[in-house]
């Protein structure tokens, strides 16, 4: 959950809210964040703040991953229904001040310019907001169906009367449209679990005797049909069960490193479905360069959503993998930001992975099944 501290922090990493521009003098245009299956405005998934050295025009940088919220769209390619943009500033732009002081932790300390003048926004989901309540023009709005659903939530008894606010029962039924906003707590990756991760990688043979038969099985509870109990899974998902035993609250991996110049590698969640280099991630459009891997969201996030895991419709992933450019490329910085578009791809668990079981159970929903992760030898 975030406070009044992290409300006035300028460059947050979150999930849920409303996004918080890297150049609020220009927001992210709706058109850019639209479903292309049901034409409807996307919700910002997450932010994240990933400075980089080179090039200078990336001192400030910020990636923010958008999603439609009706699950039956998510039944097509990810690329129909997320999107993720890249945003960066120089050091040196027309936003940003640093001031003399240093903060407890001897970061320096940011501040918007004096002149500064912050652009509407959207009061439903903080994209640009280039249209207005008709009635009052107070109200701003990224869409037509944006308007309506703030109207339906409360404005309608507001509009006009002089000195009205959003009454408490209409701040959360917009709160409501959006995911819930929870601060995203960067800490270090486990050493021992990264490197038995890329030991893996490096020897994908040497493991297949260590995995023992009763690995594969996924024990239910109750009186259920024998062969339920017995599931196959695949390697890549073993491994993947393993590396999060070390950080079960973990919603975010992320790979890119100053310090480390060795590439690293997604944390797959099956042999199956992996992506392709230039036909499921092309080369960056702006300079030509192969994408790589920078993070990957992982399936805990989907607990911190409010999304009915029972819902055969609801959106779902095993993991969410994000490829930008190794250069960062486009622009000087110093003016106004752009929003490059990166790219983003879903793989889910394999079907002959895991049963539905299991999948509800990385959901937080328990019932019926025991998950065997103390048991696993790989």
């Amino acid at each position: 959950p975030v406070d009044d501290e992290f409300h006035s922090e300028l460059f947050p990493s979150k999930i849920g809210g409303k996004p918080r521009w890297l150049d609020p003098r220009n927001p992210l245009d709706v058109d850019q964040a639209q479903c292309d299956e049901c034409s409807k405005p996307m919700t910002l998934l997450m932010q994240l703040y990933a400075p980089e050295d080179e090039p200078e025009s990336a001192f400030h940088r910020m990636l923010y991953v958008f999603m439609c919220r009706n699950g039956s769209c998510h039944r097509f390619s990810a690329s129909r229904c997320m999107r993720v943009f890249r945003s960066q500033m120089a050091e040196d732009n027309e936003v940003y001040l640093e001031k003399e002081e240093v903060n407890d932790d001897d970061d320096v300390v940011w501040a918007l310019k004096k002149q500064v003048q912050k652009a509407a926004v959207c009061v439903v989901c903080g994209l640009a907001g280039s249209k207005a309540c008709s009635k009052c023009r107070k109200r701003t709005y990224c869409s037509r169906e944006h308007q309506l659903a703030d109207w339906e939530s409360g404005h309608r008894s507001q509009c006009g009367s002089a000195g009205a606010k959003p009454t408490a029962a209409h701040r959360l039924k917009l709160r409501r449209m959006v995911y819930p906003e929870q601060v995203i707590v960067s800490e270090e990756e486990q050493q021992q679990a990264a490197a038995d991760l890329s030991d893996n990688e490096d020897d994908d043979d040497s493991d297949d005797e260590d995995i023992k038969a009763e690995d594969m099985a996924l024990v239910p509870v109750t009186n259920e049909k024998a062969e339920d109990s017995q599931v196959e899974v695949d390697k890549a998902f073993l491994l993947f069960q393993r590396r999060i035993q070390s950080d079960p609250d973990q919603v975010l991996r992320y790979a890119r490193s100053a310090d480390n110049d060795e590439e690293r590698q997604p944390l797959f969640v099956s042999d199956d479905g992996r992506p392709v280099a230039g036909d499921h991630v092309p080369d960056c459009e702006k300079c030509g360069a192969a994408r790589e891997f920078e993070m990957q969201i992982m399936p805990q996030m989907l607990n911190h959503l409010s999304i009915d895991s029972v819902d055969p419709t609801s959106i779902d992933w095993g993991t969410l993998l994000i490829y930008t450019c190794p250069k960062s490329c486009g622009g000087d910085g110093h003016g106004a930001a752009t929003y490059a578009r990166e790219v983003i791809y879903r793989q889910n668990f394999s079907s002959q992975g895991i049963g539905e079981k299991f999948v509800r159970a990385m959901h937080g929903d328990d019932s019926g099944i025991t998950r065997q992760i103390e048991s696993l030898t790989i």
